[in-house]
């Protein structure tokens, strides 16, 4: 699973190393190396310690996020060992997290945990599915949001 958190900008010290950032939300192991990524969308940097193929994804997903036109803007990605959920409101970024998911309850049970504690209607709502999803959770999710969406 990719060890990650979001900076804002003006809050990343060009005098203080990555990793001491970074560790003080995820604990990194030794052999751990830890980079960043620009993603001036939300005017933030990603921070991470794994895949860089898996980080870069998630660096889409907060662009493709930041490029919608709704108000209320979720994206997800399931693999089948996580979900990763973006959330914002209009212009401002809300969530960015990795969740432990091995099937699509599991996955369907965060997105609403995450839509529940933000206070946002499903009912009103367009998900987007960022790479590809299974029948089930999209037949799921059909029955509770607006709207289901692949990007």
């Amino acid at each position: 699973m990719l060890k990650f958190t979001l900076i804002p900008e003006g809050y990343f010290p060009p005098d203080v190393k990555a990793e001491d950032l970074l560790s003080k939300v995820v604990v990194l192991e030794k052999t751990d190396s830890v980079k960043k990524l620009e993603l001036p969308c939300y005017k933030a940097v990603l921070l991470y310690a794994g895949d860089d193929a898996a980080a870069r994804r998630l660096a889409d997903m907060l662009e493709a996020a930041a490029a919608l036109d709704c108000y209320n803007k979720v994206v997800v990605r399931v693999d089948g060992e996580t979900v990763d959920i973006v959330l914002a409101a209009g212009e401002k970024l809300l969530l960015c997290n990795s969740f432990p998911a091995a099937d699509p309850v599991s996955a369907q049970y965060y997105l609403f945990a995450v839509l529940r504690q933000f206070q946002i209607n499903p009912e009103v709502t367009t998900v987007h599915f960022f790479g590809e999803a299974g029948d089930t959770i999209k037949a799921d999710l059909f029955r509770h949001f607006a709207s289901v969406e692949m990007l």
